[in-house]
C-alpha cells in the first residue's frame, strides 16, 4: 500500500528505454579465419540486429511508442500508473552476419537500478551473458519494468534505462550461457501454479508436502509458504529457533506485548543481517477455540503493531493440512494464536494441535518473515539438500570469524561442526551441531551423559581437561583457537518466578564462571534442537528420535535445573539426573575464516 496522502489515482510515470546492439571483433580473433580490408570487412561479415519488438504482460502500464529506430538501436516508452505497475516487452535479437557470435556483456540494468527513483526496476530475462546466437539464429528476450508494489511514495521524475548488448565472435570457445537468475517471485509463482495452495487474508500459499521450496537465507533454512497480498514472499524457519515460552501468565490474548513477539522483533531480528529485505506487516493474533479453524479473514485481530518477524497463526496451519503438511518438523512449537485468555494454540511433534498448554511453558519459536518480492535467487534448486540461495556467499569468505559470520551459519571445529550462537568482543560463540560423544561411535549412551550437579557442577566439568581433549580431538593447535570468557548460570527462573520472562535468562550476571566452554541457555539463538540434527545432515526427513535431551545452563532450583527434551521444548529436570551435553565453545576473536561459506554443505572452516 503506499501512502493515503497521495490523492491522484492515476499517476503517470513515463519510463523510457534505449537498447543498443553492440558489435565487438578482435583482429586477432579474426586474422585466421578471414581476410580483413578494414572496417567494412568486419561490418558486412558480422551483423546483429534487432527485427522485432512486441507487448508482453501489461498490468497498470500503457505503451507511448515502441520502434526499432536502426537495425542496432530499439525504444520504447511506457507510463506506469500505479505502484504495482509493470510492463513486458519482447525483443527479437537476430544474427544475420556469416559468423557466429555470442553475448559478452550485458550493461544497463544494474546502473539504472541504482539510479532514483529506485522503486522503479528493470530486469531481462530470456537471454544471459554468453548466449550463443549462431547465423540465421534469432533469439527473442523480455525486458521488464516494475514499479514496486510497496512504495510508500510517488516518484517525482521519470527513469530512462539504455541497455547495451555486447555481441562479439564464436570461434568454437565461448564459455556457456550463465543461468538465468530468477526472482524469489518467479520461483514463489512457479511453487504456486504447480501445488496446491490455499488462500488466506488474500494471499496465496502452499499446502501440502511441496519438497522444493527450501531457502537458505540469514543463517537459517526456511520454507517459502506462499505470497502475501502486497506481493511479499512469506517464508519460515525449518526449525525451532528457541524456545520459551509465549507470555506471561493468563496473557494469551496480548500478543504485541508477549514474550514470543518482543524475541522475534528485539532479539532475532537484530541479529539478522540483511534487514533491507525484510517487509513489515500487523500479523493475526484473533482467538479462537475450534480446533478445526480455518479463517480466511482477521475480523478480530488482537494485534494492531506492525512488525518485521512473527509467527504462523493456527488458521494456517489447518489450511496448510495441518498434521499432513510440510509444517510439520517433528518439534514443539507455538502458534500465533490464542485459545483463552491463559492458553496458545501450538504444535507438537507429531504435528497434531493442542490447546491445554499454559503460555508460561516454553515451547519453540519458529520465525516467520515476508520478504521483498524481487530478492534474486543466486542458486540452488529449492530441495533440502540444494535449496534456494538469496544473495548467497561466494566460496571465497575470507576475514575474521567474529565479524564475517553471522547467527546460525556452520562453521568446522576441529572436525566437527557446530552453529554461531552469538559474537562478541572476546569471540565467536557456537553451539555443537550434535552431542557429547565420548567414544565416537556414533552412538548417544549412558557414558556420554552427565549429571548437572549441585550449582552446575557440570559447568565446571565441561572446562576441564578431559573435555576440552574431546573438543579439540587433542590438537594443540585446535586448543589455541578457544579463548576463555565469562558464562553465567543465572538465577533461578522457575518455582519462585511468576513471569518467565526470556530475558530474566539472558540478563542475570548470577553466578558467573570463566572458561571456554559453556552451555546454552533458555532463550538464546540455537537453544531449540537444530534442523541438522533432526535430519541427520539432510539424509532423512526430520525426526525427534535423531536428538536427544539435553542440559542447559538454567538453574530451576536448588534441586532441578532446565532440559531441552529431543520433542523440541523445555522443562525442568533433577540435578542428579543423567543428559546430553551440547557444548557451548567460545573461539578467539583472532580466528579467521580460511574457506567455505557458513552453510550446511559448505561450513566455515578456521
Amino acid at each position: 500500500m503506499y501512502r493515503s496522502s497521495i490523492r491522484r489515482k492515476n499517476i503517470i510515470l513515463g519510463i523510457l528505454i534505449v537498447m543498443l546492439v553492440g558489435m565487438t571483433i578482435a583482429y586477432s580473433a579474426l586474422s585466421s579465419y578471414l581476410t580483413i580490408n578494414g572496417t567494412s570487412s568486419i561490418t558486412s561479415d558480422f551483423k546483429v540486429i534487432f527485427t522485432d519488438i512486441q507487448e508482453g504482460t501489461m498490468n497498470g502500464a500503457n505503451t507511448v511508442k515502441k520502434e526499432i529506430t536502426a537495425p542496432t538501436t530499439a525504444t520504447f516508452q511506457v507510463n506506469l500508473e500505479k505502484p504495482g505497475s509493470s510492463a513486458e516487452y519482447n525483443v527479437t535479437v537476430q544474427n544475420q552476419g556469416k559468423l557466429d557470435a555470442y553475448l559478452e556483456s550485458i550493461e544497463g540494468i544494474d546502473e539504472a537500478n541504482e539510479k532514483a527513483p529506485t522503486d522503479i526496476t528493470f530486469k531481462i530475462s530470456g537471454i544471459t551473458r554468453y548466449t550463443k546466437l549462431q547465423v540465421n539464429e534469432s533469439k527473442t528476450f523480455k525486458v521488464i519494468v516494475t514499479f514496486d508494489s510497496l512504495a510508500t511514495s510517488l516518484p517525482e521524475e521519470s527513469k530512462q534505462l539504455t541497455l547495451r548488448l555486447n555481441f562479439t565472435q564464436d570461434s568454437g570457445n565461448a564459455p556457456e550461457p550463465e543461468p538465468e537468475q530468477q526472482t524469489v517471485t518467479e520461483i514463489t509463482n512457479t511453487l504456486l501454479s504447480s501445488g496446491t495452495t490455499y488462500n488466506y487474508l488474500d494471499g496465496t500459499y502452499l499446502n501440502g508436502k511441496p519438497t522444493n521450496n527450501y531457502v537458505w537465507f540469514n543463517g537459517f533454512m526456511w520454507r517459502i509458504m506462499g505470497k502475501n497480498a502486497d506481493g511479499s514472499i512469506r517464508m519460515i524457519t525449518e526449525e525451532d529457533v528457541t524456545l520459551i515460552p509465549w507470555g506471561a501468565t493468563d496473557t494469551a490474548e496480548q500478543y504485541d506485548n508477549s514474550y514470543a513477539n518482543d524475541w522475534l522483533n528485539n532479539y532475532f531480528y537484530p541479529k539478522l543481517k540483511n534487514k533491507e529485505y525484510l517487509v513489515k506487516q500487523t500479523w493475526c493474533s484473533e482467538t479462537t477455540t475450534d480446533k478445526t479453524a480455518s479463517r480466511t479473514t482477521c475480523s478480530n485481530n488482537l494485534s494492531t503493531t506492525p512488525q518485521y518477524v512473527g509467527l504462523l497463526s493456527y488458521d494456517e496451519y489447518n489450511l496448510a493440512r495441518g498434521s499432513s503438511s510440510y509444517l510439520v518438523n517433528s518439534q514443539y512449537f507455538w502458534t500465533l494464536t490464542p485459545y483463552s485468555a491463559g492458553n496458545a494454540w501450538y504444535v507438537y511433534n507429531y504435528g497434531f494441535a493442542s490447546n491445554d498448554r499454559s503460555v508460561s511453558y516454553a515451547n519453540g519459536l519458529r520465525p516467520v518473515i515476508n520478504v521483498s518480492s524481487e530478492i534474486t535467487i543466486t542458486g540452488g534448486n529449492g530441495t533440502l539438500t540444494d535449496p534456494y540461495m538469496f544473495e548467497a556467499k561466494s566460496s571465497s569468505v575470507t576475514g575474521t570469524l567474529k565479524d564475517n559470520s553471522q547467527v546460525g551459519e556452520y562453521v568446522t571445529y576441529a572436525g566437527r561442526n557446530y552453529r554461531v550462537v552469538e559474537t562478541g568482543t572476546s569471540g565467536t560463540k557456537l553451539i555443537l551441531d550434535g552431542y557429547y560423544d565420548s567414544d565416537n561411535n556414533g552412538t548417544i549412551d549412558s557414558s556420554d551423559k552427565m549429571e548437572y550437579g549441585t550449582n552446575c557442577t557440570l559447568c565446571t566439568t565441561i572446562n576441564e581437561d578431559n573435555f576440552i581433549n574431546w573438543l579439540s580431538n587433542n590438537n594443540e593447535g585446535e586448543k589455541a583457537k578457544l579463548a576463555s570468557t565469562t558464562w553465567y548460570h543465572g538465577d533461578y527462573w522457575g518455582s519462585s518466578s511468576t513471569t518467565y520472562n526470556y530475558k530474566t535468562n539472558l540478563d542475570s550476571k548470577s553466578n558467573p564462571y570463566n572458561g571456554s566452554v559453556g552451555l546454552i541457555r533458555i532463550g538464546e539463538m540455537l537453544s531449540g534442537q537444530s534442523e541438522t540434527i533432526l535430519s541427520k545432515n539432510h539424509t532423512v526427513a526430520n525426526s525427534y528420535n535423531n536428538a536427544q535431551d539435553y542440559w542447559t545452563a538454567i538453574p530451576y532450583s536448588a534441586s532441578r535445573a532446565w532440559f531441552v527434551f529431543n520433542f523440541g521444548f523445555a522443562y525442568d529436570n533433577p540435578v542428579s539426573s543423567a543428559g546430553g551435553l551440547r557444548p557451548v565453545i567460545n573461539v578467539s576473536s583472532e580466528i579467521t575464516i580460511t574457506g567455505g561459506n557458513g552453510t550446511p554443505n559448505s561450513p566455515y572452516e578456521i
